[in-house]
């Protein structure tokens, strides 16, 4: 079975590029530490926190790293306020989450990439996700990528569902090497927490998007990210969501061959697909009330 990628650990040997990292917060006294201690490498760490009501901000202080409070409104909006309003001291910047971790590959690779001034506007970097101890590596859909280095005069980010999307007009690239994430650090009842929140949003958003035509460009395009989207799209109107998550979790992606952690993760989607469904029900109900 894969096994992730080592956090970084003390004493540091790896290249130290000039790229600023920015770290999102809520009560993250459980992740923070080791959080902070994978982005050693940088001599510019920021923590954003959006009200914490544990020890975040004060052991981030205590770390060395920068503080910064600023309500939550949406990831979009807060990735946005980090790019306007934390005094960054370089020009490239990592935003990372708490129970997020860098590697040391990964490392290697920013250094290289940002060594030759890259004319792209960012790079999609994708994330290894541990459940139960275990890399989840089909159930997970490796490798799903997401925004995370970018040049900070030539990225936005867009609210998109319960998460965000970049908004530039520059060309984007792709690393290679992944980030390790501890998406159950706190346990399924956070997780559950979290993807009931989530779930408001998704259904929120199909919900506003109802009527809309889908284009099978999407689906045929070359870019992985850009098929992903579209296929998320597509799936977000058939009916038994729950059901079809799971088969295609299973059967398509191969959550078997991830052992039991795999067919676990699988059956939490099905569950957050259901949760979508009846609240996008409700709101269908509503308007025909109306």
């Amino acid at each position: 079975m894969p096994t992730p990628l080592p956090q970084i650990r003390p004493p540091y040997t790896f290249p130290r590029p000039p790229v600023s990292v920015v770290i999102l917060t809520l009560n993250e006294e459980v992740n923070l530490p080791d959080c902070l201690q994978s982005c050693s490498w940088s001599d510019d760490v920021h923590v954003l926190d959006s009200g914490s009501k544990d020890q975040t901000v004060d052991f981030a202080r205590t770390s060395g790293a920068a503080v910064h409070v600023h309500a939550f409104e949406t990831f979009g909006a807060q990735r946005n306020w980090a790019i306007d309003h934390i005094p960054l001291k370089h020009d490239w910047v990592f935003h990372l989450d708490a129970d997020e971790r860098f590697t040391g590959p990964l490392v290697n690779e920013i250094a290289s990439v940002v060594a030759t001034n890259p004319v792209q506007a960012g790079f999609y970097v994708a994330n290894q996700m541990i459940f139960m101890g275990s890399w989840i590596k089909h159930s997970s859909g490796y490798p799903a990528h997401q925004m995370r280095l970018f040049h900070k005069s030539r990225m936005r980010f867009t609210d998109h569902g319960h998460g965000q999307r970049e908004a530039t007009s520059g060309e984007v690239g792709t690393l290679r090497q992944p980030y390790v994430h501890h998406n159950f650090s706190k346990g399924l009842d956070d997780w559950f927490d979290r993807h009931n929140r989530y779930s408001r949003r998704e259904a929120d958003l199909i919900f506003s998007q109802e009527g809309e035509r889908i284009g099978l460009g999407g689906l045929l395009s070359g870019d992985r990210v850009v098929r992903r989207r579209a296929l998320k799209s597509l799936a977000n109107r058939v009916p038994m969501r729950s059901q079809l998550r799971w088969f295609h979790t299973v059967v398509i992606k191969g959550a078997w061959l991830d052992g039991h952690a795999g067919m676990r993760y699988a059956s939490l989607l099905s569950v957050y697909e259901k949760m979508i469904s009846l609240k996008l029900a409700e709101r269908q109900a509503e308007r025909k009330g109306r």
